[in-house]
């Protein structure tokens, strides 16, 4: 009997890539491993703890053909995983569940993160085969505070949970793989209600809810900056008496003390080697406190193959600029921090004694 695999939140799984991180020890150029693709830049949501709050809202599309030709170039070069999210909401692009399939037949494993609403069943029946994993944010207990957290219309919390109960018994019916799971944002407003969701949800047989700390961007317009840490004791009691059978709560509580850190303890985001985005534009970016700076972008998937973008000179220089700069203006809890810790103790051997295995 197959054991079952845990579903990993915290931490990373770089060390599951000893191939890729070999090349990059010996300065070789490799495909990275993951990339996030935000086919669109427009919402069907206002929530008011967006993180890219600050960026201009003209409506933006990938265009279809560059989108699957990349996608397809993409595969052939290695990347192994994409997850659509990005600046908007990645079902607003009417070609979705062709990009997805095309990247399948790309051997990429996919996912997407979405607020649930557009993921009714035609979507489900067109796509959830397909995919990796799905995961449908509500960051509410009820409609009356989803609608104010989210900015949108009450219903919408309605259907969204609709939408996430469909998928997983759909799922469950096809004998699908895929894991569908959901995500609470842990903000001011919403802190009162974690309970009323989980209650909510708690028997429509999804895989995980995951209770994530606010993390504060740079950039942001918002300034919730809000200091999770004294509910520690609380979460963690609701995620202990929840938890139980087929429904795992995750409370990111390594995450919690993270975003509230005075200062990274590493100097260089190697991670960058590894994960990139792309936006609704087409843009290359390396992460996402680059959103809307030029100067830091490796190219465009519009001009050139995403293959070709990854082995220029362009990158090559963005990524010495970056390492120069260090992280001192990056995201608290930034999703490469477990991987850069990795990589820097690696790199830098500042571990004592390092044969004594």
């Amino acid at each position: 009997m197959i054991a079952k695999k845990d579903i990993q939140i915290e931490s990373h799984k770089l060390m599951y890539h000893p191939n890729e991180v070999s090349r990059w020890i010996n300065g070789q150029i490799f495909a990275p491993i993951y990339l996030e693709i935000g086919p669109t830049n427009i919402c069907n949501h206002k929530c008011n703890f967006c993180a890219l709050d600050y960026l201009e809202v003209k409506p933006k599309f990938l265009d279809k053909k560059v989108f699957l030709t990349n996608l397809e170039d993409m595969g052939n070069f290695g990347v192994k995983a994409i997850m659509f999210a990005g600046e908007g909401e990645p079902l607003m692009h009417k070609q979705l569940p062709e990009a997805i399939k095309q990247a399948k037949n790309s051997a990429i494993d996919i996912s997407i993160t979405t607020n649930g609403v557009l993921f009714d069943r035609t979507k489900t029946e067109e796509t959830l085969k397909y995919l990796s994993w799905i995961k449908f944010s509500i960051d509410a207990g009820s409609k009356e505070t989803y609608s104010k957290v989210h900015g949108c219309k009450e219903q919408d919390f309605d259907k969204t949970l609709e939408n996430l109960k469909f998928a997983s018994q759909y799922k469950k019916d096809n004998n699908l793989e895929v894991v569908v799971g959901a995500q609470m944002l842990l903000l001011p407003e919403n802190i009162h209600e974690v309970e009323d969701l989980i209650l909510k949800i708690k028997d429509f047989d999804i895989n995980y809810l995951i209770l994530k700390p606010y993390s504060q961007h740079p950039n942001s317009l918002n300034q919730k900056k809000f200091d999770i840490t004294q509910y520690n004791l609380r979460l963690k009691a609701i995620s202990a008496k929840y938890s139980k059978g087929k429904f795992p709560i995750v409370y990111r509580s390594i995450s919690a003390k993270e975003v509230n850190v005075d200062k990274i303890e590493y100097n260089e985001c190697y991670g960058l080697n590894f994960f990139a985005l792309i936006d609704a534009l087409g843009n290359v970016i390396p992460c996402n406190i680059f959103y809307g700076k030029e100067e830091y972008y490796y190219g465009n998937i519009n001009k050139n193959k995403f293959s070709d973008i990854w082995k220029s000179e362009q990158r090559k220089k963005v990524l010495e600029r970056l390492y120069k700069e260090g992280t001192t203006n990056c995201r608290k809890g930034c999703r490469l921090n477990y991987i850069n810790q990795y990589l820097d103790n690696l790199k830098n051997k500042k571990v004592e004694h390092i044969n004594f295995i």
